[in-house]
């Protein structure tokens, strides 16, 4: 497919924020005028959330392969996805190869079947499809959560090396996300999503309070 980076961005919307990602994403609509210029269209990648939670619970306390619990977990960010876009109006998709302007959220099941380039493991989840999406895209890729940005001797930093993230483990983002970014050579922004207005400003490129995650350094 044929893209700029600037022509296309994926936002990957949290299952922390499932109270608030609603009005997000209408905002967003809202604003489609100044977030697009320069983008002229957006893919919005679900989190797993609570639908995701049930599945590692069923994972842990029933035994099942990681086969079977990935794409269960897949098919809950199907779940998140049409939460999203019945409680925002936004349309839906499951081809990325077909992407209309304007806002779509993605359907993955369907895809991920089809392509399947990612372990199964817990330690790869919907950030990590989110950057998978944004490379096949060649887009920017932004990160909206429940957290300001990552936070390192408990202060958020504005930027940090993927490489310094891979070697902390734990943060607000999956275990294998700084290890696709290196690979890929691209960033990733993430940003508090209840501040609709920060999501804003992340999109527009311009400075906000979060964290740029350098892939390519």
């Amino acid at each position: 497919m044929s893209r700029t980076a600037k022509s296309c961005v994926v936002l990957k919307v949290g299952g922390s924020l499932m109270r608030t990602a609603p009005e997000l994403l209408i905002y967003l609509q809202e604003n489609l005028e100044q977030i697009f210029t320069p983008i002229h269209t957006m893919l919005i990648v679900p989190g797993g959330g609570v639908f995701a939670d049930s599945i590692r619970e069923v994972h842990e306390k029933r035994g099942i392969s990681d086969e079977a619990a990935h794409w269960m977990a897949i098919l809950g960010m199907e779940q998140y996805a049409y939460y999203l876009a019945d409680k925002s109006g936004i349309r839906t998709t499951d081809d990325v190869d077909k992407l209309l302007p304007g806002i779509s959220i993605l359907m993955p099941y369907r895809l991920l079947r089809s392509r399947d380039p990612l372990p199964h493991s817990w330690d790869v989840t919907s950030d990590c499809i989110a950057a998978w999406v944004a490379s096949m895209l060649d887009s920017r890729l932004v990160k909206v959560t429940d957290v300001d940005g990552v936070r390192i001797n408990g202060e958020t930093v504005a930027v940090v090396d993927a490489a310094r993230l891979k070697e902390m483990g734990e943060s607000c983002v999956d275990r294998m996300l700084p290890e696709l970014l290196m690979k890929d050579g691209r960033d990733c922004m993430v940003v508090n999503g209840n501040y609709p207005e920060r999501v804003l400003a992340a999109l527009e490129e311009k400075a906000v309070r979060g964290t740029l995650i350098k892939g390519n350094i």
